[in-house]
């Protein structure tokens, strides 16, 4: 960069799938928001629409409504295209902020990318992400090629950290955590008042997946018949309710339809159960209600990791290699562990009494050690106001 680029503060531009409605993918974006301001001394721009606090610089019109930036089709497509070009032309840095975006899918931004980093227009660096899976070794070297230009990679998982050794990547990639982590530097976890005689509430976030070929799972409807039938057992020896969370609001590929039937059928079984559906721009009020359960059953990633952050007990629903890899990295215990071959009635039950009996998080990892250890996402990049090194 050029002198007088370096005498303004720093022009940090975020991209990722923030606008899809998907709650995950929206808290990135508040959190690299904050981390960047705190750490790098910088002027954040999300590409994508504004949060609903309006604090934070982005590239889709404040005028527009933020459901065109999101939609399907030539339109939908045309307004990311539109947004993504504002926010490399506006950036000194631009970043991928989370997600598992370093892969083997084609995508109109890397080609755009790279054109602004080989004219020397912009530097470019990933924090939060994940690396692969890859289906073959042509995607890992295509990806290996195109992750070479960056400045500087924070993923967030043991597995990727490994394969970026393996892609020759060391000199660049930080062993980091995901970006969730920065919750607390955001929204600091309160002391939750509860009455010993209200009911234990029990989050449950579904997700509409599809079970992979590279990664057997329970199908969604294979695990939701069994915690409902955990919850109906369990419900004459203690009160609870339950409430379902949709924390993908997108109309086309969210779990609204999913998570509207689950709460249909705890009610039919007699559960008290309560309906939260995410429709995008303010996440930390979805964390909030997170927040308020007592324990969380989740498949999305970022339920399970939020819930986890404010000290709750959870259990994952591990149906991608990304919530493997989180189980992994903080030592769930297994029987807050459900997968292909632990997901039956008798597996919730052993996991909803645990959770209920535990009064705060299982992990090996806790919360705020991995809190701590996600601020170095920020404190290790080059351009870092902390000149802390990467270990």
């Amino acid at each position: 960069m050029n002198a007088a680029l370096q005498a303004q503060p720093l022009r940090v531009g975020f991209t990722g799938y923030y606008g899809m409605r998907n709650f995950g993918d929206d808290l990135f974006g508040v959190l690299c928001a904050a981390g960047a301001r705190r750490y790098w001394q910088a002027e954040p721009l999300l590409v994508g629409p504004e949060p609903a606090d309006g604090e934070l610089r982005a590239t889709w019109p404040r005028a527009l409504p933020s459901a065109l930036y999101g939609a399907s089709g030539a339109l939908g497509g045309l307004s990311r295209w539109v947004g993504f070009v504002r926010g490399l032309r506006a950036s000194d840095v631009l970043v991928l902020g989370g997600g598992s975006v370093i892969n083997g899918r084609p995508s109109f931004r890397k080609p755009l990318m790279l054109a602004a980093q080989r004219r020397g227009r912009v530097r470019l660096a990933a924090v939060g992400v994940s690396i692969g899976p890859f289906a073959n070794a042509a995607e890992q070297t295509a990806a290996a090629d195109f992750a070479r230009r960056f400045a500087y990679i924070a993923v967030r998982d043991r597995r990727s950290h490994a394969l970026a050794q393996d892609m020759g990547l060391q000199d660049i990639v930080h062993a980091g955590r995901d970006l969730a982590g920065l919750l607390p530097l955001v929204a600091p976890t309160k002391e939750r008042e509860r009455n010993d005689n209200d009911p234990a509430t029990i989050g449950i976030a579904p997700c509409r997946y599809t079970v992979r070929a590279d990664h057997p799972a329970p199908t969604p409807q294979a695990w939701q018949d069994a915690i409902v039938q955990a919850l109906v057992r369990i419900a004459p020896q203690r009160p609870i309710r339950a409430c379902v969370f949709a924390l993908n609001g997108h109309p086309q590929h969210g779990d609204a339809a999913i998570a509207t039937q689950l709460q249909a059928r705890l009610r039919e079984r007699g559960i008290a159960t309560e309906l939260q559906i995410y429709r995008g721009g303010d996440p930390l009020a979805t964390a909030a209600a997170i927040a308020r359960c007592d324990a969380f059953v989740s498949a999305r990633l970022h339920g399970a990791i939020v819930a986890y952050l404010q000290g709750l007990p959870f259990t994952l629903i591990d149906y991608h290699p990304k919530c493997r890899d989180f189980a992994d990295d903080i030592g769930l215990p297994q029987a807050l562990h459900i997968h292909a071959q632990h997901h039956d009635c008798a597996a919730f039950e052993a996991a909803l009494s645990i959770m209920l009996n535990a009064g705060g998080t299982l992990a090996d990892v806790s919360p705020n050690l991995y809190a701590q250890q996600a601020l170095r996402i920020f404190q290790c990049a080059p351009w870092s106001s902390t000149a802390l090194l990467p270990p």
